[in-house]
């Protein structure tokens, strides 16, 4: 692969379109063959059953994973180890007698979690682009790719997407190469196959927008796909400029996780409805936003469960952490997986008419949250950013214990004003004990895969949440 890249870094941008639309069309034979016209219309017949036909197929699908899971070496070992025997597994009622996966696990010892069933499939090998530590190696049966598809499919249908539109995607795939003249404003490149104008995450520097904003104008999108933090600086652009911004019929947000304040900016700026979409490369969960505005987790994705730190079942409303059972990839299965996010349920069933759990506030990771000493545990920062309009992006950093650092990449109106208000804010939900620094810079950076962490933290784990163990499910409605 390594060497694959550096051939297309010296590519003629023409000819680098070329091997981007190759690579498309290998991925679209993959994904949209086989099994996903059948699963998606397996989907779609089933998208508004009852709670109870959910938690029939949801049960039927978690003793097949949980089969295949018993002969994985890992699970094999932490079955007889905790005396668990598959068989009496009947549902997700009964997976809190498996102890959870820990995410550094599956890192440390990716051979022990493949199954003999997946090695006799096809197989797709990846891995996770390590933003957090090291990365995951991962593999996926074809199949899985296969089903995953159709749940993406669904996604984008009921937000009004039909097959074949054109589309502007914010990827992290390093697309550009560092080789690029800095006069060479294209930082994008074109997939045919997918009729995809695919856009740099990593060179979104104000110098550069105009030009992003002008293929966009050109290539005329329905819609616009990507990381919520990539389209929000788009749109805080699109704000200032002469140049109208795209008439759309959705975006479609994922990868990152949507603050309000984005996704009031995004809808405004573009005038159209944004749906998010959650997910992990592990292929543990598939949850999408519904015309309704409620995220749902859907049941034949995963078992979603979201845990207390005493390893109960979180209450309706209650922050805890996600642990995942994912249906879908049989070459890997991974049961009671830790993600590493934290969020709240509902308590109520959406008006939509699809029974499946309703989430009410997706919080990211649980190592970007803050510690202090007057408020202890500090999550979902995103209200301080209320009432300050001229920040282009931002990053809140924990330095220690006593200090914070927010780094602003400032719009050309930042005022005094806007930091004053900024700090006020985060006096309000930091206390008084910690020291608050705001700088100023003319970029933030991102991960590996484009992806701009809005909050990080140099505190040590064990300042943060403890890890929470064992628990039950989130029920359907």
């Amino acid at each position: 692969m390594a060497s694959l890249q550096r051939l297309y870094n010296h590519l003629p941008v023409q000819l680098q379109n070329a091997a981007t639309s190759m690579q498309g069309f290998l991925y679209r034979r993959t994904r949209f063959a086989g099994e996903f016209a059948s699963h998606l219309n397996y989907l779609t017949q089933t998208e508004f059953a009852s709670g109870d036909e959910l938690r029939s197929l949801q049960a039927t699908a978690l003793r097949r994973l949980l089969k295949i899971a018993a002969d994985v070496p890992y699970y094999a070992g932490a079955f007889r180890k905790h005396g668990v025997e598959w068989k009496e597994i009947a549902g997700p009622e009964d997976l809190h007698r498996i102890p959870p996966t820990p995410k550094r696990h599956l890192r440390e010892q990716p051979l022990a979690f493949r199954s003999q069933f997946g090695s006799r499939q096809r197989t797709v090998a990846w891995h996770t682009s390590g933003t957090t530590g090291s990365p995951i190696e991962l593999v996926y049966s074809v199949e899985a790719v296969q089903r995953l598809y159709a749940f993406v499919e669904l996604y984008r249908r009921q937000a009004g997407i039909l097959p074949g539109e054109r589309r502007a995607q914010f990827t992290g795939k390093m697309i550009i190469p560092a080789r690029q003249r800095k006069a060479d404003k294209r930082f994008w490149r074109f997939d045919a196959a997918n009729r995809s104008l695919l856009l740099s995450t990593v060179h979104l520097h104000p110098e550069n927008l105009d030009a992003y904003a002008q293929a966009i104008h050109r290539y005329r999108p329905t819609h616009i796909t990507g990381y919520p933090s990539a389209i929000a600086v788009l749109a805080q652009f699109y704000q200032r400029a002469t140049l109208s911004p795209p008439r759309l019929k959705a975006v479609l947000t994922t990868a990152e996780t949507l603050m309000t304040h984005q996704r009031a900016l995004i809808e405004s700026t573009f005038a159209t409805r944004v749906y998010d979409q959650y997910g992990q490369a592990e292929m543990q969960s598939f949850w999408y936003e519904c015309p309704n505005g409620s995220l749902h987790a859907h049941p034949l994705a995963g078992v979603t469960e979201v845990l207390r730190p005493d390893g109960l079942p979180a209450l309706p409303g209650e922050l805890g952490e996600v642990v995942l059972t994912g249906l879908v990839n049989d070459a890997m299965p991974l049961v009671r997986y830790r993600v590493g996010d934290l969020a709240r349920i509902a308590g109520h069933r959406c008006p939509c008419g699809r029974s499946m759990p309703v989430i009410k506030e997706i919080f990211g990771r649980k190592e970007a949250y803050l510690v202090t000493r007057d408020r202890g545990f500090v999550g979902r920062l995103d209200p301080a950013f209320k009432g300050v309009r001229h920040i282009a992006e931002s990053q809140v950093s924990q330095i220690s214990l006593d200090l914070v650092k927010v780094s602003v990449v400032p719009a050309p109106e930042f005022s005094q004003q806007d930091e004053n208000r900024l700090r006020h804010n985060l006096r309000d939900m930091l206390g008084a004990s910690v020291e608050i620094e705001i700088v100023k810079v003319d970029r933030l950076p991102r991960g590996p895969n484009g992806k701009l962490q809005a909050v990080t933290s140099q505190l040590a784990p064990e300042t943060t949440l403890s890890s929470p163990v064992g628990a039950s499910l989130v029920e359907l409605s």
